[in-house]
């Protein structure tokens, strides 16, 4: 039995709503509920996520139609049709901006409201697989060793890989919007300067091919790369945009093929220990001295994670903070068997480059603030929230992890529980930063940990 489509009415006019909500009923619609304010709206569209919204645009109260519908896209991905019987020219570019997917005019008809619905329905069905493809190849691409760079047709950046991050010396924020020529500085192996010809292949089918190429990144890195720009074509065969693969190729410096080779070996090494402690584990009786041992493992996983990351770098002495905390939280999440459509993750990192040491020790403490979390914080929780953030502010960095479980014992704040190996650790990693570490029951628990920026 085909389940049937969930609908919130959000209408002021009672008599209006009624009678909306029965037409609904008798089109075999699930009506989950009548609200006369957005504030009821959004705590509705929470508690039953509604599959579609009929919002009037003239509702009163603190937020009308229009910023309501707003939140809920933004919030829940809630899909809007409105209903009005009047609205001027600004109120309707004001409505445009939420990207609703139709309007009725009242008073409606049932044959209208039906096929309003079902074409608002399909459409969003359309742009949730769109959204779902879109972030499959986003997926897909950022897994990528070579750097992917895509450009509309005036060269003019929408999409950067991590890859290409690496490459360039600039973040995913630096990179949007920019001219392609600047971003990607490219000089031949006789020094002189080259740009890929982007407007030359608008209307052509063929692609441009360069070997033995430089690229000078924005940290003043020389990287040799082989560079390959193709047309993204429609079904009409035009370009509607160009996609760059920047394929690193073997330095010449040997000292820097040589690092890296070390950190690949060091990388090996720390999987081989992390083995043997998985091995030693399953000999263990008590869940305690294994749950000890699995604890190591992650402590291990977090530190072979840094010279994964170092490996693939072309900066062996500094990192992508943020894309190192992506790859970390990840592998967190997976070893404890977290179910994320449950327990959902904010991150706010601050995108910059950190001291490879800095960076390793701040993985470690997020580390053992995470583990606490899945481990203490949410006992007999079947939900839960947690953030972490990093910035700069006046010189130092700072460093958040927060979650909204049961806390820390009090005890633990004031003495930092000296039994306690996670804590004894965070504590350590701290001083080595030369930072402080405030802990606080909020909601929660909430690590803050400040310490001094590092000159490169």
């Amino acid at each position: 039995m085909l389940t049937k489509p969930k609908i919130l009415v959000v209408e002021d006019e009672i008599i209006v709503a009624v009678n909306l909500g029965q037409k609904l009923k008798k089109l075999g619609y699930d009506l989950v509920g009548i609200t006369s304010s957005g504030e009821e709206a959004i705590q509705k569209a929470e508690e039953n996520h509604p599959d579609l919204v009929l919002m009037d645009i003239n509702i009163e109260g603190n937020l009308d139609g229009i910023q309501t519908a707003e939140v809920l896209r933004n919030r829940f991905q809630t899909p809007v049709i409105y209903l009005t019987a009047y609205a001027d020219e600004n109120t309707l570019n004001r409505a445009k901006r939420t990207q609703p997917l139709g309007y009725i005019v009242k008073p409606f008809e049932s044959d209208q409201l039906r096929s309003s619905i079902e074409v608002a329905l399909y459409k969003n069905e359309v742009e949730f697989k769109n959204r779902k493809s879109e972030e499959s190849l986003k997926s897909t691409l950022n897994k990528i060793e070579s750097g992917i760079i895509t450009t509309d047709e005036n060269g003019l950046v929408v999409f950067c890989n991590p890859a290409a991050e690496q490459i360039t010396g600039l973040n995913f924020s630096e990179c949007i919007g920019q001219p392609l020529s600047k971003i990607l500085k490219i000089k031949d192996n006789l020094g002189n300067q080259r740009q890929i010809p982007i407007s030359e292949l608008l209307g052509q089918n063929n692609n441009v091919s360069w070997d033995g190429l430089v690229v000078i990144s924005a940290l003043g890195k020389k990287i040799p790369v082989s560079i390959n720009t193709s047309p993204i074509l429609n079904t009409e065969e035009k370009a509607t945009g160009f996609i760059t693969v920047l394929r690193t190729e073997d330095s010449d410096d040997p000292g820097q093929s040589y690092l890296k080779e070390i950190h690949h070996r060091i990388k090996n090494n720390l999987t081989i220990i992390s083995s043997i402690l998985s091995m030693n584990a399953n000999h263990l009786k008590d869940q305690e001295s294994v749950d000890i041992f699995k604890e190591s493992q992650h402590r291990i996983h977090a530190v072979a994670l840094l010279h994964e990351v170092l490996y693939e770098n072309h900066d062996l002495s500094s990192i992508s903070f943020d894309l190192y905390v992506r790859k970390l939280t990840d592998l967190l999440f997976e070893v404890y068997k977290v179910d994320r459509s449950k327990f959902k993750l904010t991150l706010d990192i601050q995108e910059c480059r950190i001291p490879s040491e800095t960076g390793m020790n701040c993985a470690l403490i997020i580390n053992e603030l995470l583990t606490n979390s899945f481990k203490h914080g949410f006992v007999s929780r079947e939900n839960g929230e947690i953030l972490v953030r990093f910035f700069k502010n006046d010189g130092n960095f700072i460093l958040e992890v927060q979650d909204d479980g049961v806390g820390l014992p009090a005890q633990a704040i004031r003495n930092r529980n000296p039994h306690s190996l996670g804590l004894s650790l965070v504590d350590s990693f701290v001083k080595l930063l030369h930072g402080k570490l405030e802990l606080e029951n909020s909601s929660g628990c909430l690590a803050r940990l400040s310490f001094p920026v590092k000159k490169q």
